[in-house]
């Protein structure tokens, strides 16, 4: 068809999550990932959306988030442009991060007073 000598389908990106799902605060990274298949584009630019507003832009498939806290919890997705080109891929499914457990106080009344750091 002579459409397709001009407009190409554009991918839809897959976001992955490792660890998948859900974290623990307290230090613990996470790595999303923005996968873009079946396309000729070389090089692409990843714009990163949590909650749909744009959050961060790179170069990296790869947006990392250290020491996780209740902020980062939150839908997340991404966008690809053409490196020096015009083209866009579609906007991915969005990937709901949940952060999870409460790292309490607590102090022990026992004889040798100890006390500690309890996350549950």
């Amino acid at each position: 068809m002579l459409e397709d000598l001009f407009c190409t389908e554009r991918p839809k990106p897959v976001v992955r999550v490792q660890p998948d799902g859900r974290v623990f605060r307290g230090g613990q990274t996470v790595t999303l990932t923005c996968d873009i298949q079946e396309t000729d584009v070389t090089s692409w630019s990843y714009s990163w959306n949590k909650d749909d507003s744009e959050i961060h832009v790179s170069q990296s498939q790869e947006y990392r988030i250290s020491s996780v806290s209740e902020s980062h919890a939150g839908n997340y997705s991404c966008t690809g442009r053409e490196t020096g080109g015009s083209r866009y891929s579609h906007t991915s499914d969005k990937v709901t991060l949940t952060v999870s457990g409460e790292c309490v106080y607590i102090c022990s009344h026992h004889s040798d007073y100890m006390s500690k750091n309890v996350c549950k």
